[in-house]
Protein backbone atom coordinates (compact mmCIF):
# COMPACT_ATOMS: atom_id res chain seq x y z
CA UNK A 1 0.00 0.00 0.00
CA UNK A 2 1.36 3.43 -0.92
CA UNK A 3 1.82 6.16 1.68
CA UNK A 4 -0.73 8.30 -0.16
CA UNK A 5 -3.34 5.51 -0.08
CA UNK A 6 -2.66 4.85 3.61
CA UNK A 7 -3.09 8.50 4.56
CA UNK A 8 -6.24 8.78 2.47
CA UNK A 9 -7.66 5.76 4.31
CA UNK A 10 -6.84 7.31 7.70
CA UNK A 11 -8.39 10.62 6.66
CA UNK A 12 -11.66 8.97 5.64
CA UNK A 13 -11.82 6.83 8.77
CA UNK A 14 -11.21 9.91 10.91
CA UNK A 15 -14.05 11.71 9.15
CA UNK A 16 -16.40 8.79 9.89
CA UNK A 17 -15.17 8.61 13.50
CA UNK A 18 -15.91 12.28 14.10
CA UNK A 19 -19.41 11.87 12.66
CA UNK A 20 -20.04 8.92 14.96
CA UNK A 21 -18.57 10.64 18.04
CA UNK A 22 -19.72 14.28 17.74
CA UNK A 23 -18.39 15.24 21.17
CA UNK A 24 -14.83 14.65 19.96
CA UNK A 25 -12.47 17.61 20.12
CA UNK A 26 -9.38 18.29 17.96
CA UNK A 27 -7.15 16.52 20.50
CA UNK A 28 -9.23 13.37 20.06
CA UNK A 29 -8.67 13.60 16.32
CA UNK A 30 -4.93 13.94 16.93
CA UNK A 31 -5.01 10.82 19.12
CA UNK A 32 -6.88 8.96 16.36
CA UNK A 33 -4.26 9.87 13.73
CA UNK A 34 -1.39 9.16 16.16
CA UNK A 35 -2.67 5.64 16.85
CA UNK A 36 -3.67 5.01 13.23
CA UNK A 37 -0.10 5.64 12.09
CA UNK A 38 2.08 4.59 15.05
CA UNK A 39 -0.09 1.93 16.66
CA UNK A 40 1.09 0.62 20.02
CA UNK A 41 4.84 0.86 19.59
CA UNK A 42 5.03 3.69 22.10
CA UNK A 43 3.08 1.83 24.80
CA UNK A 44 4.43 -1.71 24.88
CA UNK A 45 5.80 -2.99 28.18
CA UNK A 46 6.42 -6.53 29.37
CA UNK A 47 3.61 -9.01 28.78
CA UNK A 48 2.97 -9.23 32.50
CA UNK A 49 2.83 -5.44 32.89
CA UNK A 50 0.59 -5.05 29.87
CA UNK A 51 -1.72 -7.79 31.16
CA UNK A 52 -1.94 -6.20 34.61
CA UNK A 53 -2.89 -2.83 33.12
CA UNK A 54 -5.61 -4.39 30.97
CA UNK A 55 -6.95 -6.39 33.93
CA UNK A 56 -7.20 -3.24 36.06
CA UNK A 57 -9.09 -1.35 33.37
CA UNK A 58 -11.40 -4.28 32.60
CA UNK A 59 -12.18 -4.41 36.31
CA UNK A 60 -13.48 -0.85 36.12
CA UNK A 61 -15.84 -1.26 33.14
CA UNK A 62 -19.04 -3.18 32.60
CA UNK A 63 -19.45 -5.83 29.94
CA UNK A 64 -21.47 -4.68 26.94
CA UNK A 65 -22.26 -7.09 24.12
CA UNK A 66 -24.02 -4.36 22.14
CA UNK A 67 -20.86 -2.37 21.51
CA UNK A 68 -18.70 -3.28 18.48
CA UNK A 69 -15.68 -5.40 19.31
CA UNK A 70 -13.29 -3.18 17.38
CA UNK A 71 -12.89 0.01 15.40
CA UNK A 72 -10.42 0.01 12.51
CA UNK A 73 -8.15 3.06 12.61
CA UNK A 74 -6.12 2.31 9.49
CA UNK A 75 -4.92 -0.60 7.35
CA UNK A 76 -2.34 -1.25 10.09
CA UNK A 77 -4.07 -0.61 13.44
CA UNK A 78 -7.40 -0.98 15.26
CA UNK A 79 -8.95 -0.26 18.66
CA UNK A 80 -10.27 -3.31 20.53
CA UNK A 81 -13.20 -2.43 22.80
CA UNK A 82 -12.62 -3.67 26.37
CA UNK A 83 -16.32 -3.67 27.30
CA UNK A 84 -17.17 -5.97 24.42
CA UNK A 85 -14.03 -8.03 25.08
CA UNK A 86 -15.25 -8.48 28.67
CA UNK A 87 -18.65 -9.62 27.35
CA UNK A 88 -16.87 -12.13 25.10
CA UNK A 89 -14.83 -13.32 28.11
CA UNK A 90 -11.54 -12.56 26.40
CA UNK A 91 -8.85 -12.75 29.04
CA UNK A 92 -6.48 -9.87 29.74
CA UNK A 93 -3.56 -12.16 28.93
CA UNK A 94 -4.97 -12.82 25.47
CA UNK A 95 -5.40 -9.10 24.81
CA UNK A 96 -1.86 -8.45 26.03
CA UNK A 97 -0.58 -11.14 23.68
CA UNK A 98 -2.42 -9.57 20.76
CA UNK A 99 -0.97 -6.16 21.55
CA UNK A 100 2.55 -7.56 21.78
CA UNK A 101 2.14 -9.47 18.51
CA UNK A 102 1.97 -6.15 16.69
CA UNK A 103 3.14 -5.41 13.19
CA UNK A 104 5.72 -2.77 12.44
CA UNK A 105 4.94 0.83 11.64
CA UNK A 106 6.34 2.61 8.60
CA UNK A 107 5.64 6.11 9.91
CA UNK A 108 7.25 8.64 12.24
CA UNK A 109 5.97 11.37 14.55
CA UNK A 110 6.87 13.83 11.81
CA UNK A 111 4.48 11.97 9.49
CA UNK A 112 1.77 12.14 12.18
CA UNK A 113 2.24 15.89 12.60
CA UNK A 114 2.08 16.44 8.84
CA UNK A 115 -1.15 14.50 8.42
CA UNK A 116 -2.71 16.18 11.48
CA UNK A 117 -2.06 19.56 9.89
CA UNK A 118 -4.01 18.46 6.84
CA UNK A 119 -6.93 16.52 8.33
CA UNK A 120 -7.56 17.47 11.97
CA UNK A 121 -10.43 19.98 12.30
CA UNK A 122 -9.47 23.28 13.88
CA UNK A 123 -12.37 23.36 16.31
CA UNK A 124 -13.40 26.79 15.14
CA UNK A 125 -9.98 28.28 15.86
CA UNK A 126 -7.16 28.92 13.45
CA UNK A 127 -4.38 26.36 13.80
CA UNK A 128 -0.73 26.98 13.13
CA UNK A 129 1.96 24.46 12.44
CA UNK A 130 3.61 25.33 15.76
CA UNK A 131 0.61 23.89 17.63
CA UNK A 132 1.60 20.41 16.40
CA UNK A 133 5.22 20.73 17.47
CA UNK A 134 4.52 18.73 20.63
CA UNK A 135 3.86 15.65 18.46
CA UNK A 136 7.59 15.65 17.65
CA UNK A 137 8.45 15.33 21.35
CA UNK A 138 9.33 11.66 21.97
CA UNK A 139 8.05 11.93 25.55
CA UNK A 140 4.65 13.31 24.59
CA UNK A 141 1.61 11.04 24.19
CA UNK A 142 -1.84 12.14 23.04
CA UNK A 143 -4.80 12.10 25.42
CA UNK A 144 -8.55 12.14 24.96
CA UNK A 145 -10.35 15.37 25.80
CA UNK A 146 -12.43 15.61 28.95
CA UNK A 147 -15.51 16.08 26.76
CA UNK A 148 -14.79 12.82 24.92
CA UNK A 149 -14.15 10.93 28.15
CA UNK A 150 -17.34 12.21 29.75
CA UNK A 151 -19.48 11.43 26.69
CA UNK A 152 -18.07 8.02 25.72
CA UNK A 153 -15.95 6.64 28.60
CA UNK A 154 -13.44 5.14 26.13
CA UNK A 155 -11.95 1.77 27.13
CA UNK A 156 -9.87 0.05 24.48
CA UNK A 157 -6.46 -1.24 23.50
CA UNK A 158 -4.75 -0.73 20.15
CA UNK A 159 -3.91 -3.91 18.24
CA UNK A 160 -2.65 -4.70 14.76
CA UNK A 161 -5.42 -4.67 12.15
CA UNK A 162 -4.01 -7.99 11.00
CA UNK A 163 -5.94 -9.56 13.87
CA UNK A 164 -9.32 -8.39 12.55
CA UNK A 165 -9.88 -11.11 9.90
CA UNK A 166 -8.61 -13.65 12.47
CA UNK A 167 -10.88 -12.53 15.31
CA UNK A 168 -13.30 -15.43 14.93
CA UNK A 169 -10.37 -17.83 15.30
CA UNK A 170 -9.14 -16.00 18.41
CA UNK A 171 -12.62 -16.12 19.95
CA UNK A 172 -13.02 -19.81 19.10
CA UNK A 173 -9.77 -20.69 20.88
CA UNK A 174 -10.55 -18.43 23.83
CA UNK A 175 -13.96 -20.04 24.38
CA UNK A 176 -12.50 -23.54 24.28
CA UNK A 177 -9.78 -22.59 26.80
CA UNK A 178 -12.22 -22.04 29.64
CA UNK A 179 -11.39 -25.41 31.17
CA UNK A 180 -7.99 -26.96 31.82
CA UNK A 181 -7.99 -29.57 29.11
CA UNK A 182 -5.46 -29.58 26.32
CA UNK A 183 -6.60 -27.85 23.14
CA UNK A 184 -5.57 -29.14 19.71
CA UNK A 185 -5.98 -26.61 16.88
CA UNK A 186 -5.46 -27.50 13.23
CA UNK A 187 -4.64 -24.75 10.74
CA UNK A 188 -5.16 -25.80 7.13
CA UNK A 189 -5.18 -23.89 3.85
CA UNK A 190 -3.39 -23.55 0.51
CA UNK A 191 0.31 -22.84 0.20
CA UNK A 192 1.43 -19.24 0.84
CA UNK A 193 -1.87 -18.27 2.46
CA UNK A 194 -0.06 -17.18 5.65
CA UNK A 195 -0.52 -20.31 7.79
CA UNK A 196 2.95 -20.31 9.35
CA UNK A 197 2.71 -16.61 10.20
CA UNK A 198 -0.71 -16.99 11.78
CA UNK A 199 0.32 -20.15 13.65
CA UNK A 200 3.29 -18.33 15.21
CA UNK A 201 1.10 -15.41 16.24
CA UNK A 202 -1.62 -17.59 17.76
CA UNK A 203 1.00 -19.62 19.60
CA UNK A 204 2.49 -16.40 20.97
CA UNK A 205 -0.89 -15.09 22.13
CA UNK A 206 -2.04 -18.35 23.72
CA UNK A 207 1.41 -19.50 24.91
CA UNK A 208 1.12 -22.55 22.69
CA UNK A 209 3.38 -24.67 20.53
CA UNK A 210 3.37 -25.30 16.77
CA UNK A 211 4.04 -28.44 14.73
CA UNK A 212 4.18 -28.32 10.93
CA UNK A 213 2.76 -30.95 8.59
CA UNK A 214 5.75 -30.22 6.32
CA UNK A 215 7.81 -32.13 8.90
CA UNK A 216 5.61 -35.20 8.40
CA UNK A 217 5.96 -35.91 4.69
CA UNK A 218 6.18 -39.60 3.80
CA UNK A 219 9.66 -40.98 2.97
CA UNK A 220 10.63 -41.54 -0.66
CA UNK A 221 10.22 -45.31 -0.30
CA UNK A 222 6.52 -44.85 0.43
CA UNK A 223 5.87 -42.40 -2.40
CA UNK A 224 4.37 -45.02 -4.65
CA UNK A 225 1.96 -44.07 -7.47
CA UNK A 226 -0.83 -45.72 -5.49
CA UNK A 227 -0.08 -43.77 -2.30
CA UNK A 228 0.25 -40.45 -4.13
CA UNK A 229 -3.00 -41.10 -6.00
CA UNK A 230 -4.84 -40.89 -2.67
CA UNK A 231 -5.72 -37.26 -1.82
CA UNK A 232 -3.31 -36.16 0.88
CA UNK A 233 -1.29 -39.34 0.50
CA UNK A 234 2.04 -37.51 0.55
CA UNK A 235 1.44 -36.58 4.20
CA UNK A 236 2.34 -39.15 6.86
CA UNK A 237 -0.86 -38.44 8.75
CA UNK A 238 -0.70 -41.70 10.66
CA UNK A 239 2.71 -40.87 12.12
CA UNK A 240 1.65 -37.29 12.91
CA UNK A 241 -1.41 -38.60 14.72
CA UNK A 242 0.51 -41.33 16.55
CA UNK A 243 3.47 -39.20 17.62
CA UNK A 244 1.74 -35.89 18.30
CA UNK A 245 -2.05 -35.59 18.14
CA UNK A 246 -3.01 -38.70 20.11
CA UNK A 247 -0.48 -38.37 22.96
CA UNK A 248 -1.18 -34.65 23.29
CA UNK A 249 -4.92 -35.19 23.69
CA UNK A 250 -4.33 -38.10 26.06
CA UNK A 251 -2.17 -35.97 28.33
CA UNK A 252 1.06 -37.81 27.53
CA UNK A 253 4.40 -36.26 26.54
CA UNK A 254 4.71 -35.57 22.81
CA UNK A 255 7.87 -37.04 21.29
CA UNK A 256 8.14 -36.71 17.55
CA UNK A 257 10.62 -36.98 14.68
CA UNK A 258 10.82 -34.44 11.90
CA UNK A 259 11.36 -35.69 8.38
CA UNK A 260 14.46 -34.39 6.56
CA UNK A 261 13.40 -34.31 2.92
CA UNK A 262 16.89 -33.44 1.64
CA UNK A 263 18.41 -36.59 3.15
CA UNK A 264 15.22 -38.69 3.14
CA UNK A 265 15.45 -39.63 6.79
CA UNK A 266 13.81 -39.06 10.13
CA UNK A 267 15.71 -36.78 12.47
CA UNK A 268 16.34 -37.69 16.13
CA UNK A 269 13.36 -37.62 18.45
CA UNK A 270 12.35 -34.29 19.99
CA UNK A 271 10.11 -33.63 22.99
CA UNK A 272 7.47 -30.92 22.68
CA UNK A 273 7.54 -28.41 25.56
CA UNK A 274 4.59 -28.73 27.92
CA UNK A 275 1.66 -26.66 26.66
CA UNK A 276 -2.13 -26.44 26.86
CA UNK A 277 -2.48 -25.35 23.21
CA UNK A 278 -0.94 -27.23 20.29
CA UNK A 279 -1.34 -25.88 16.77
CA UNK A 280 -0.88 -28.33 13.89
CA UNK A 281 -0.12 -26.08 10.93
CA UNK A 282 -0.06 -26.97 7.26
CA UNK A 283 -1.96 -28.53 4.41
CA UNK A 284 -3.39 -32.00 5.06
CA UNK A 285 -4.11 -31.51 8.77
CA UNK A 286 -7.78 -32.23 7.97
CA UNK A 287 -7.00 -35.80 6.97
CA UNK A 288 -9.19 -38.22 8.98
CA UNK A 289 -6.31 -39.63 11.03
CA UNK A 290 -5.58 -36.13 12.37
CA UNK A 291 -8.86 -34.22 12.37
CA UNK A 292 -10.56 -36.64 14.76
CA UNK A 293 -8.35 -35.26 17.54
CA UNK A 294 -8.95 -31.57 16.72
CA UNK A 295 -10.87 -29.31 19.07
CA UNK A 296 -10.84 -26.40 16.60
CA UNK A 297 -10.22 -26.56 12.86
CA UNK A 298 -9.10 -23.35 11.20
CA UNK A 299 -8.87 -22.82 7.45
CA UNK A 300 -6.87 -19.88 6.15
CA UNK A 301 -7.16 -18.65 2.57
CA UNK A 302 -5.93 -15.73 0.50
CA UNK A 303 -6.53 -14.56 -3.09
CA UNK A 304 -4.53 -16.49 -5.66
CA UNK A 305 -2.61 -13.41 -6.81
CA UNK A 306 -1.39 -12.73 -3.26
CA UNK A 307 -0.25 -16.32 -2.84
CA UNK A 308 1.49 -16.31 -6.22
CA UNK A 309 3.35 -13.15 -5.28
CA UNK A 310 4.52 -14.65 -2.02
CA UNK A 311 5.68 -17.84 -3.71
CA UNK A 312 7.60 -15.90 -6.34
CA UNK A 313 9.28 -13.88 -3.61
CA UNK A 314 10.41 -16.81 -1.50
CA UNK A 315 11.03 -19.66 -3.98
CA UNK A 316 13.68 -20.22 -6.62
CA UNK A 317 12.57 -20.58 -10.26
CA UNK A 318 12.99 -24.37 -10.09
CA UNK A 319 11.10 -24.61 -6.79
CA UNK A 320 8.30 -22.39 -8.11
CA UNK A 321 7.93 -24.68 -11.10
CA UNK A 322 7.62 -27.66 -8.78
CA UNK A 323 4.90 -25.89 -6.81
CA UNK A 324 2.87 -25.31 -9.96
CA UNK A 325 3.48 -28.75 -11.44
CA UNK A 326 3.24 -30.87 -8.30
CA UNK A 327 2.45 -29.38 -4.90
CA UNK A 328 -0.45 -27.10 -5.81
CA UNK A 329 -2.28 -29.81 -7.85
CA UNK A 330 -1.84 -32.24 -4.93
CA UNK A 331 -3.26 -29.67 -2.51
CA UNK A 332 -6.17 -28.89 -4.83
CA UNK A 333 -7.00 -32.59 -5.11
CA UNK A 334 -6.99 -32.91 -1.32
CA UNK A 335 -9.23 -29.85 -0.80
CA UNK A 336 -11.63 -31.13 -3.44
CA UNK A 337 -11.76 -34.68 -2.08
CA UNK A 338 -12.55 -33.53 1.45
CA UNK A 339 -14.64 -30.53 0.35
CA UNK A 340 -12.53 -28.13 2.32
CA UNK A 341 -13.20 -25.82 3.94
CA UNK A 342 -16.25 -27.67 5.29
CA UNK A 343 -18.89 -26.43 7.72
CA UNK A 344 -16.81 -27.55 10.69
CA UNK A 345 -13.97 -25.16 9.84
CA UNK A 346 -13.54 -21.66 11.16
CA UNK A 347 -12.74 -19.95 7.87
CA UNK A 348 -10.32 -17.04 7.82
CA UNK A 349 -10.93 -15.73 4.35
CA UNK A 350 -8.41 -12.91 4.23
CA UNK A 351 -4.95 -14.16 5.02
CA UNK A 352 -3.38 -10.90 3.85
CA UNK A 353 -0.97 -9.28 6.27
CA UNK A 354 -0.66 -5.51 5.98
CA UNK A 355 3.15 -5.65 6.05
CA UNK A 356 3.18 -8.31 3.33
CA UNK A 357 1.60 -6.26 0.56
Amino acid sequence: MTREAFEKDVSERLRQHLLHFPAARPEDAVKFVFQAMLGVGHLLASREGTEEGIAREMGRVEADREEPLYEILSPAWARLNLRRALAEQIRPGTLAGMMLAAGRTDFTREDVAGLCLRVVPDGGESRKEAEFERIHDRNWLPSHSEAYREAYNPAYRVISSEWIPCMEAVLAIERKRRDDRRLLVTLDGPCASGKSTLARRLASVFRGEVLHTDDFVIPHALKTPGRLAVPGGNCDAERLAGEAAAPFKEGRPVRYRRYDCMNDCLLPSETLPETRVLILEGSYCNLPAIRKYADIRLFLDAPREIRERRLARRESAASLRQFHEKWIPLEDAYFSAYRLPDEGCVVIGQGIWYNDQ
